[in-house]
């Protein structure tokens, strides 16, 4: 997980969030709120948080679009009532993926300050003051640990370290791990660490940690 800035509302949220707030903040039963809700499903939106979040998942850093459509994530749960108006609210939307925002991971959680919560977010907060994104040399896994109470709830609820995700992100980074032992003498090699750090890549975070034991000197 890395923090990404919030993109701009799209144009059509400037021109209707009031409006499909008064509507669902008006609904007479559930079906209607449920319809008002579903507003959030424009094109404009899904569009603008898939080059946000570069089509990546906000919380696992996986590539999306190349297989699957992606989820519009709602942070803040739309469907507790104190988050109904929050369905088409830009600032508690992201793109995630089936998995992190399915139920058996985030589903409809969203724990409170007693429960460990709040839930870190990347569009908000810094992933790195929570999470400890972890290579180990020897058993050659890459974990995220939570360095924060927060963190370590949050890496829990979407299951950060599911068994599937811990092989292709290990099987990433001990690519860039050998690469990253020819940083300094072929530039090739410093390319591809470089572009590994960027916002669009996919397991980013884990090669900003490789990228900080290059600049330390631990490769030299």
């Amino acid at each position: 997980m890395i923090h990404v800035l919030r993109a701009p509302k799209p144009p059509i949220l400037v021109a209707k969030e009031a409006q499909w707030k008064s509507k669902i903040r008006g609904a007479s039963t559930d079906k209607n709120r449920q319809e008002a809700q579903d507003r959030y499903k424009h094109d404009q939106i899904k569009n603008s948080l898939v080059a946000m979040f570069h089509g990546k998942c906000a919380y696992c850093e996986s590539q999306i679009t190349h297989i699957d459509y992606g989820h519009i994530e709602h942070f803040k749960p739309k469907s507790l009532p104190k988050y109904f108006l929050l369905a088409v609210d830009w600032d508690n939307l992201l793109l995630a993926c089936g998995r992190c925002n399915g139920s058996e991971n985030k589903g409809v959680k969203f724990p409170n300050s007693k429960q460990g919560g709040p839930l870190v977010n990347p569009a908000e907060d810094d992933p790195s003051q929570h999470f400890k994104f972890d290579f180990d040399k020897t058993t050659r896994l890459a974990n995220v640990l939570g360095i924060s109470k927060r963190g370590e709830t949050t890496w829990r609820i979407f299951g950060l370290n599911r068994p599937e995700l811990v092989q292709r992100r290990s099987d990433f980074v001990k690519k860039l791990w050998v690469i990253a032992t020819r940083y300094q003498v072929d530039a090739e090699a410093k390319a591809i660490i470089d572009a590994a750090v960027m916002d669009d890549a996919e397991y980013a975070a884990f090669a900003r940690e490789l990228k900080r034991l290059v600049d330390s000197g631990v490769f030299n």
